[in-house]
């Protein structure tokens, strides 16, 4: 199994304590699997309750099979995530961007998944997991002239 990139304990701290990520995915022409230009790029998101998986840095959330992001996530997994603390006050914005590679979730991420929120094993779907790539945290209680960052290698 491949080595996977330290990630900064402040950003996994802020994964971790969050529960809820936007999922935005890329909409394709449904006959040739290219990126729909008829009426310029096309996006689509998902809010979805999410655990992190630490040991593999993945994002497990459960969807139907037949749901629109899912299906547009299976024709290309390059998605695009975005994990937000609400506030109202600037100095304590917090969020996280993330690139990541949508996949199968393994037992041990379904089971990370359920452990967080057992309610959801009443509910059809499956459990899928988000590979981080890259993810840039911003945290304005910092101060920090630069924004943290993480590059899978």
């Amino acid at each position: 199994m491949a080595t996977i990139a330290p990630m900064d304990e402040r950003i996994q701290t802020f994964i971790t304590r969050e529960k809820v990520l936007a999922l935005s995915v890329i909409e394709c022409d449904s006959n040739q699997g290219e990126i729909a230009t008829d009426k310029g790029l096309r996006v689509y998101g998902a809010s979805c309750y999410y655990a992190f998986f630490v040991p593999n840095l993945s994002l497990c959330f459960k969807s139907a099979l037949d749901s629109k992001h899912i299906q547009l996530a299976r024709r290309n997994p390059n998605v695009s995530v975005i994990i937000a603390k609400d506030s109202r006050v600037l100095g304590n914005i917090q969020g996280v961007q993330i690139q990541a590679r949508f996949r199968d979730s393994t037992q041990e991420e379904e089971r990370a998944y359920y452990a967080r929120f057992p309610f959801a094993k009443l509910g059809g779907g499956a459990v899928f997991a988000l590979d981080i790539c890259f993810a840039k945290y911003t945290d304005n209680r910092l101060l920090l002239q630069e924004k943290l960052t993480y590059i899978k290698d």
